[in-house]
């Protein structure tokens, strides 16, 4: 059986991450090749505590969740239905957020090359097969942040400036196959280049 492949969806808040992630996996199950939607922070008992704190309902230091982040990851990777599972059963699997996510947004208070290392935990268990960025511009991002009801910690334009450059470094040194996607455009446009890309694996 042939392994699935393994995509990551990337971005600053307001990117679209979450849309286009759902699009792609339905693109490629039209296309039948079986495909499983997921996401970052996870769902699980550690996800779930990550939530409460993006919603800033509890605080704690940062290095504190760097450390959960990467500990929410590798129960991602590693639990009996899993990522690993998932993609050794030849689905393939559409991240939403991984360990790039960390690297951006983890390092503002913590250094790059820490939460970088921490994170190599996870790229040594479980690489993607490709990464794809949905880049959006400064001014769009605002305008989407702006209109939002509701907001996450980390949802300021001044911070998610900062996030993007991080973005922007990390990309350039880890060496995954990365495809950068211009997402200040209509979401048909967007989502076929997403799709041109991810298809671009089976070629």
């Amino acid at each position: 059986m042939q392994r699935g492949k393994f995509i990551v969806l990337e971005g600053t808040d307001g990117s679209g991450k979450s849309t286009h992630a759902k699009l792609l996996a339905a693109a490629l199950g039209e296309r039948n090749i079986p495909t499983m939607h997921t996401f970052e922070p996870t769902d699980r008992p550690v996800g779930q505590l990550l939530r409460r704190y993006l919603k800033g309902e509890i605080s704690t230091c940062e290095r504190t969740i760097a450390g959960l982040f990467l500990a929410d990851r590798l129960d991602h990777i590693t639990h009996p239905e899993g990522l690993i599972a998932t993609l050794d059963k030849g689905v393939t699997v559409i991240c939403d957020r991984y360990y790039y996510s960390s690297i951006a947004y983890n390092c503002m208070s913590e250094s790059t090359e820490w939460v970088t290392s921490l994170n190599m935990a996870a790229k040594e268990l479980l690489s993607p097969d490709l990464v794809i960025y949905l880049d959006l511009s400064p001014e769009e991002m605002e305008k989407r942040l702006v209109n939002r009801d509701y907001k996450e910690i980390y949802e300021t334009v001044e911070y998610q400036r900062k996030v993007r450059a991080r973005y922007m470094d990390a990309l350039n040194a880890l060496g995954d196959r990365v495809a950068l996607v211009p997402c200040n455009r209509p979401k048909p446009q967007v989502a076929e280049d997403v799709l041109h890309a991810a298809l671009a694996l089976w070629e």
